[in-house]
Order: C-alpha cells, then structure tokens, then sequence
C-alpha cells in the first residue's frame, strides 16, 4: 500500500511528528511519502496513486489575526487547483484520506476540502484552550475502527464547535475539562482526528493503535493491526 503524507506548517513540530506518523504507518505495511508542500502532494498523486493521503500539516491563508503576520509570507497557502484536482480524483477512486489534528483546518479558501471529510474547523466559530490539556478519547463502538479499542488519554489540543455534518459516524467523543465534543468521525472513506498535536500525542500507544487502525480501514485494508 502506498501512502503520501502531507506534513509542515507553523505552531507545531511536524517534522517529529510527521516521522513518527510514518511509523506508524509503515507497520501497517504502507510505503509512506512524506512531502512538506501542498505542490508535493499534488505532484505526487499525480506521479502514481496512492491508497491513502494523510494531511497532517497546517497550510491556510493565515488570515484574521495579527499574530500571523510575521509568518505568512513563508506560510500561508491558497489552495491551488492542481491540488483540487488530484484531492478530488484520488477520492472519487474510492482511495483512503485521513486527516489529523491540524489537517481539518487546511486549505480554508476551498469548501471541498471540509465536504471531503464531513466537517472541521470553522474560523469564528471553532477553538480551543489555549494550552494543551488533557484530552480522554472514549471510543465509539460499532465501526471496525473502534472495534475492541479502549479509552486513551493524550495531552492537546481539544477542538471545540467544529463543523459536522449530518450523515458522519462520530469514532471517539473528547472529554476535558470543561468541555465535550467529538474529536474523531468518518466521512465515507475519510477519517479526521483532531489530536495529534505534537510527537508525544501521535506516539501515545493509544492513539498510535488509533491512527493504525483508522489508517487500514480508510485504506480499505482488514486484518490485524498493531501499533
């Protein structure tokens, strides 16, 4: 199995993050391409097919806020259509995509983007604290993704008020303090999971088993998974 991953972006330590996510993958038996620019990843799909594309990357156009300012001439992205294009072909095939934390705020200048995954992070509506905090995942059964999976902690980021649309099948609810909303769901082939703030997030065992299984099912792979 091919899969091309998306990593890169201001606030975050992608690099970390990104390698380990490829970890990840890469005991689930996937081939895994990480590129760092929304042209790679179009590029990439365009050079072969992949079975999934993993977006774990914060590129937008760093829009409402002034503290963006120093950064967006190296950082901010305005989605191109060469990477519609690829994005929407590579879904219309019925190939996996997964989005992980960052990946649901991505690309916000195309509605596409949120309809391909059934929703995400809404500028003047979403949030979150603003220091990680502990965050339990409690798994939803009822979806191969979440069959036999216990509850896991991580300390992140827990988005609050995001879009979901009617129709999404919610595969974790997120308890903090103060707050409780969903922080997983799956959108035809698409699953987003909205932790994964940093390398100790990815790497937590539970989540790690998490981000494993989701993988093989966007994939369209069944069978045993280890994180």
């Amino acid at each position: 199995m091919r899969a091309v991953i998306l990593s890169g972006g201001i606030f975050h330590d992608f690099e970390r993050s990104g390698a380990a996510l490829a970890g990840i993958l890469a005991v689930q038996g996937f081939m895994c391409e990480v590129v760092t620019h929304p042209d790679e990843l179009a590029a990439a799909l365009g050079a072969a097919p992949a079975d999934l594309v993993v977006v774990h990357a914060l590129r937008w156009r760093m829009q409402g806020h002034a503290k963006y300012d120093p950064f967006r001439d190296d950082w901010a992205y305005r989605t191109q259509p060469d990477l519609i294009a690829a994005l929407e072909a590579h879904v219309a095939r019925g190939a996996g995509l997964m989005a992980l934390h960052t990946g649901c705020i991505c690309f916000d200048d195309w509605p596409g983007w949120l309809d391909m995954l059934g929703g995400g992070w809404v500028w003047g509506q979403s949030f979150h604290a603003p220091d990680p905090e502990p965050v339990t995942a409690m798994p939803v059964p009822g979806h191969p993704v979440t069959r036999g999976l216990m509850p896991f902690t991580v300390t992140d980021e827990h988005y609050r008020a995001l879009r979901l649309d009617p129709g999404v099948t919610v595969l974790a609810q997120g308890h903090s303090a103060g707050a409780d909303f969903p922080l997983a769901w799956v959108h035809g082939r698409a699953v987003t999971l909205t932790t994964g703030h940093d390398f100790a997030s990815v790497i937590e065992p539970g989540q790690a088993l998490f981000i494993a299984r989701a993988a093989r099912w966007a994939a369209g792979t069944t069978g045993d998974t280890t994180a």
